[in-house]
């Protein structure tokens, strides 16, 4: 479905836009400064936190997304790392991760793909590494539910804060995690 998409159109999500809590996130200091975003789509923020010195890998499911992510770095004359995969199998990929963005992806995806795709992230990123994510609440068959994002990154990461927000005309929020 998301292949079909950007290949006709401009999603009505990528409209370049950098949400604060992204640039806040690209504030924190970090050992290797290195930043995966899980689906990432055309890469407006995998450019934007290479712009800002981050060593960035766009990890998206969209062979169409990767190659506007890969026009759009081109173009802004940063060097960020497109690759086509599945988010819930990373095996390719080395870390370690100090960020993990997900902006509008895994709130997509069912909770045993959200599952695997954790167990990818624990891997990937050193105790410390903060995960943040911006989820639409659940509603048509897809979003988080009160709860969920706890539950689902258990094992391993903690909650910090989330924040209630809107984006894209969605009930949603904001959640910060750290690795353990």
């Amino acid at each position: 479905m998301y292949e079909m998409i950007y290949r006709i159109s401009t999603p009505r999500w990528d409209d370049g836009a950098i949400p604060p809590q992204v640039a806040q996130l690209a504030c924190q200091p970090g050992k290797t400064r290195r930043a995966i975003d899980l689906g990432c789509g055309t890469g407006t923020h995998s450019v934007y936190l290479a712009q800002r010195g981050f060593t960035v890998t766009g990890v998206d499911s969209s062979s169409t997304a990767i190659q506007k992510a890969r026009q759009k770095a081109a173009e802004a004359g940063v060097r960020a790392d497109f690759v086509v995969q599945d988010v819930t199998r990373l095996d390719g990929l080395a870390g370690p991760f100090d960020i993990a963005l997900d902006i509008g992806c895994l709130h997509g995806l069912s909770p045993e793909n959200r599952r695997h795709c954790v167990e990818q992230l624990a891997r990937l990123m050193p105790p410390g590494g903060t995960v943040l994510i911006w989820g639409g609440e659940r509603s048509f068959g897809f979003g988080w539910r009160p709860g969920e994002v706890e539950k689902t990154f258990a094992a391993g990461f903690r909650l910090l804060r989330s924040e209630a927000s809107q984006l894209h005309g969605r009930r949603a929020n904001w959640y910060w995690l750290k690795h353990l």
